[in-house]
């Protein structure tokens, strides 16, 4: 992702192609495929060009999955993670909102922990916030109240929307400095306790930095904070009825 792309979202007040094929009035049924009844479901949305597999997202959900062996269900959103980021953004937020939405509905004990990273953490701050709010993805729905519940834990890595003064950011930037595309102060209150928001000094896109210099964005994966991702969702992350046993847990 560059800042570039960034930039086109911001300045083109056209809407994207797929805000209307999604619709949610347009197009009412989910347009994915369920996923089965885990304990816990997490998620990964992968940053702009990333594999599904071997992504900046899959230590920290390896790391959970095989803390809690048996309980956990690893699914990566199938959506096009590509330079297009107005098109492709509005894809992931549909998916996002209607996997959370159907999931709640088919597998109601089911708890959620959504991984993003760059475009993957956009997205899943813009499904999380309100239309109004969003730059991306109005017209493609809301996560309804009893799947916002089921969300246990929220790691973003490299948010673009990324707000200095919220109380959940971690890294070395400056509380003083926002994302490219920084959404208003407060947006995802809701979720503040359940969430962490890694960024660092020198990451251009939650910097908010014209910088060609990508060795900020890019240092998540040598700093420790993909463990320290993991290790946050597994301190809020409920462990299964049968995990615990006359009162003690692991």
């Amino acid at each position: 992702m560059s800042a570039e792309q960034l930039a086109e979202v911001a300045e083109d007040p056209t809407p994207a192609e797929a805000a209307e094929e999604l619709d949610v009035e347009v197009e009412p049924e989910p347009v994915v495929d369920p996923i089965g009844c885990s304990a816990s479901l997490v998620l990964t949305v992968r940053g702009t060009g990333e594999p599904s597999s071997r992504q900046l997202l899959s230590p920290v959900a390896k790391k959970i999955a095989s803390d809690r062996k048996g309980e956990v269900e690893r699914v990566d959103l199938d959506y096009p993670a590509d330079g297009n980021i107005k098109e492709s953004a509005t894809v992931g937020v549909r998916m996002l909102v209607d996997t959370l939405n159907q999931q709640a509905d088919l597998c109601p004990e089911q708890q959620t922990v959504l991984l993003g990273y760059s475009q993957g953490a956009l997205v899943v701050g813009e499904a999380l916030q309100e239309p109004e709010g969003r730059l991306i993805g109005e017209t493609v729905g809301v996560v309804d109240e009893r799947a916002s519940e089921r969300i246990s834990a929220i790691v973003l890595y490299a948010d673009p929307r990324f707000v200095g003064s919220d109380p959940f950011g971690e890294g070395d930037y400056s509380p003083e400095v926002s994302g490219l595309l920084a959404r208003a102060e407060g947006s995802l209150d809701d979720y503040a306790t359940r969430a962490k928001s890694f960024c660092v000094a020198d990451d251009f896109i939650c910097q908010s930095q014209r910088s060609l210099n990508e060795e900020g964005h890019v240092a998540y994966y040598s700093n420790g904070m993909q463990q320290d991702g993991a290790a946050f969702v597994l301190s809020v992350l409920p462990k299964a009825p049968n995990e615990s046993k006359n009162g003690s847990t692991r």
